[in-house]
């Protein structure tokens, strides 16, 4: 997990170490602190994420929503509920927004960056806007 424990701008919750590494290090050009998890540890327990926020507390989370759709949805709207994850502001990212939308419904409260792929400029754009007034975009519809 790099960064350090205090400070923290942004974790990043993501299944593909590949775009964890590249979102970080363009944050990191940007002058932006982040940490990072892979879903998987999140989902199966082997990261304490209590401690995880503890440690880090993050002002903006950048999250991936993978397939299955209802699935990880309803994970996340578990994990908002999250005392130490409340505060923050949420990103979500997903290939496939009309397939999520249709699992779960218009999701138009947080900002959702999409593509096949999404791109990682478009992230550190949402994340500096959510970082500038403590919320994230609203979803285009």
């Amino acid at each position: 997990m790099p960064g350090p424990a205090s400070g923290t701008s942004v974790a990043i919750f993501n299944s593909h170490a590949e775009f964890i590494d590249g979102l970080r290090e363009a944050l990191e050009r940007e002058g932006l602190t982040s940490v990072t998890a892979l879903l998987a540890e999140i989902q199966d327990g082997t990261l304490d994420l209590v401690a995880f926020l503890e440690a880090h507390d993050p002002r903006v989370i950048v999250y991936d929503l993978p397939r299955p759709y209802e699935r990880h949805w309803n994970f996340l709207r578990l994990l908002k509920q999250t005392h130490g994850l409340r505060k923050s502001a949420w990103i979500l990212t997903t290939t496939d927004k009309k397939a999520l939308d249709a699992a779960v419904g218009a999701s138009g409260v947080i900002e959702v960056i999409f593509g096949e792929p999404y791109g990682v400029r478009e992230v550190v754009g949402a994340v500096r806007h959510a970082l500038s007034d403590g919320r994230p975009l609203k979803a285009e519809e």
